[in-house]
């Protein structure tokens, strides 16, 4: 039955996220004809104002699409389960557990792409954009970005580039789930309102999301202070300080941890509310 409500789930979902994902890929593709045709400022003070501005609203619209879909992945979880909708999904023969884990691989495919493609657009800004911005020497290049990642890794990151990328995968792969059960606990939580379901939805999303990163803070702190007072200001590459490949590998690995204890207790959440204490609108 799980296979089934995979794919239903795909059918009724799939459109609005591929749509979103085909314009980052036009715009990004739209942007870099558009920055690949201007020039650099004549002056070494001066900025390329069209590049400035066309690379800002790209920004800003890449955000804007972000943010679309993941709204839509919480419209669609609280449509489905918790309005009209729900009266007829929570009569199928299927299990809270299967409506949930069906809404989030779903969800979680559409998040993690999104996530790749920001991440690409991010990279062809700063190969295409950057260098037409400023009256300035910049070897930006893929050839040159991998050269210089594959040199000094271990510098940066703490892993050499390989283990680097595939961490990464699994990290973004594990926070897009994460993303997306943190949002049906926090809808899940605002069903337990008696009034105004919605905004309490929105407003245990916001407070979970401040105690989630107040209790990430305090968690480093201690690791922080060590290595502001251990610092000897070391330099072992071009501007990379001697602690910051060990910095950023804990600090990459907290996260992940993180990430899954949050969509852990989250989960948790959501399927007990939905078992025990399931209020529909």
């Amino acid at each position: 039955m799980l296979t089934k409500l995979l794919k239903h789930e795909w059918k009724e979902t799939w459109r609005i996220p591929a749509l979103c994902c085909a314009i980052v890929i036009l715009m990004t593709l739209t942007a870099v004809i558009c920055f690949t045709r201007m020039s650099p400022p004549a002056n070494a003070d001066d900025l390329n104002a069209g590049a400035f501005v066309l690379m800002m609203f790209y920004v800003m619209t890449i955000t804007c699409i972000s943010f679309v879909i993941t709204l839509y992945v919480a419209v669609r979880f609280y449509r489905n389960l918790y309005t009209d909708q729900g009266y007829l999904m929570h009569t199928l023969p299927v299990t809270p557990r299967q409506l949930l884990v069906s809404k989030l691989l779903v969800s979680t495919v559409w998040l993690f792409v999104v996530t790749l493609l920001v991440l690409w657009a991010i990279f062809m800004i700063l190969i295409f954009a950057l260098p037409v911005m400023v009256l300035e020497d910049m070897n930006l290049s893929f050839s040159f970005f991998m050269k210089y990642a594959a040199e000094y890794s271990n510098a940066l990151f703490g892993m050499s580039l390989p283990a680097f990328i595939v961490f990464n995968f699994f990290y973004f792969l594990v926070s897009s789930m994460s993303s997306a059960l943190v949002i049906y606990g926090s809808i899940s939580l605002g069903q337990m309102f008696s009034k105004h379901k919605v905004m309490g939805s929105v407003l245990c999303y916001i407070g979970v999301t401040i105690l989630i990163q107040t209790v990430t803070s305090f968690a480093m702190t201690p690791y922080l202070t060590k290595i502001v007072i251990t610092n000897r200001s070391v330099s072992i590459g071009p501007g990379i300080p001697d602690f910051m490949g060990s910095f950023m590998r804990n600090t990459f690995i907290f996260s992940f941890i993180a990430s899954v204890v949050t969509g852990a207790a989250c989960y948790v959440l959501s399927e007990y509310l939905m078992k025990k204490q399931l209020n529909l609108d």
